[in-house]
C-alpha cells in the first residue's frame, strides 16, 4: 500500500455535533464503523440524524436506516431541531429504509450473513457516504441464529470499509458492565449518559473508544438545543 493510500485512510468526517470533532481530533475517520449507544432518552437517534444531516449540508449522499419508527415518525420528532430535516429527505439527500416492515413481513428469520448482505446492498445501491442504523440492538430480534453473530459481524465492517462508508450503529445500553461484540469490533465507541443529581437531569458524552485517534475518555458535559446536540469539553458536574 503507498503512503497516499494509506494518508487517505485518515481523512476526517465531521460528526455534524458542535463541540465533538475538537474531542476527536477533528471527526470520525472515512470509511469508518461506529458505535453509538446509550440509554433510553438519551439522543442516539438526534445524533446520528445531526450526523446525516452534516453529510447532506455538504453534498454527501446519507442514508437512515430504521428497525423500529418509519420515516414520518422520524421526521416529525426531529422537526423541533432547525436540521432542515423535511428538505433534505424531499431533495434525496437522505434517504430512508423501513428495513423493520420488511423483515417484519419477510416471512422467516433471517440468517446474520443474509442480514448484512441485504444492508451492503443498500448501501451500495444508494450511494450512501453516510449510513446510519436504528436500532443495531433490535438485529437479533429478526435472526434464526443470534449465537453467529460476531464472524459476521467482523465481515460485515470489513465490506463497509472497502465500499467507504462511514457508518454509525446506533444500539441500546443493555447494562454498563457488559459489552456486546459490536464494542469491540466497531472503529469507536461514543456512550451517552443522564442521570438525576440534586434532583436535575444531567447528561453527558463519553468517548469510550476511538482508534487511531487521542481522545479523552472523560465524562463531558451535553445537552439539547434547537441545533441538536451540543457536547462540551468540561466535565458535567
Amino acid at each position: 500500500m503507498y503512503v497516499g493510500e494509506l494518508l487517505k485512510g485518515l481523512d476526517r468526517v465531521s460528526t455534524g455535533v458542535q463541540g465533538l470533532d475538537k474531542l476527536i481530533g477533528g471527526g470520525f475517520l472515512e470509511g469508518r464503523v461506529y458505535l453509538v449507544t446509550g440509554p433510553p432518552g438519551s439522543g442516539k437517534t438526534t445524533f446520528g440524524v445531526q450526523f446525516l444531516v452534516e453529510g447532506a449540508r455538504n453534498d454527501e449522499k446519507g442514508l437512515f436506516v430504521s428497525l423500529f419508527e418509519p420515516q414520518d415518525v422520524l421526521i416529525k420528532d426531529m422537526l423541533r431541531y432547525n436540521f432542515g430535516i423535511l428538505e433534505h429527505f424531499q431533495s434525496g439527500k437522505i434517504a430512508f429504509y423501513d428495513l423493520g416492515e420488511i423483515l417484519l413481513n419477510a416471512g422467516r428469520e433471517l440468517t446474520w450473513d443474509e442480514l448484512f448482505t441485504l444492508l451492503v446492498e443498500l448501501i451500495k445501491r444508494e450511494n450512501a457516504k453516510r449510513v446510519v442504523i436504528d436500532s443495531f440492538s433490535l438485529f437479533e430480534s429478526f435472526v434464526s441464529n443470534p449465537s453467529g453473530k460476531k464472524k459476521a459481524l467482523g465481515l460485515f465492517i470489513r465490506l463497509l470499509r472497502s465500499i467507504g462508508a462511514t457508518t454509525l450503529l446506533l444500539s441500546e445500553m443493555l447494562s454498563s458492565e457488559k459489552y456486546t461484540d459490536e464494542y469491540y469490533l466497531a472503529d469507536g465507541v461514543i456512550v451517552l449518559h443522564h442521570f438525576m443529581r440534586n434532583y436535575q437531569m444531567v447528561r453527558a458524552l463519553q468517548i469510550l473508544k476511538m482508534r487511531g485517534v487521542p481522545h479523552d475518555s472523560n465524562l463531558k458535559r451535553m445537552r439539547f438545543t434547537t441545533e441538536g446536540i451540543v457536547v462540551y469539553p468540561e466535565a458535567p458536574i
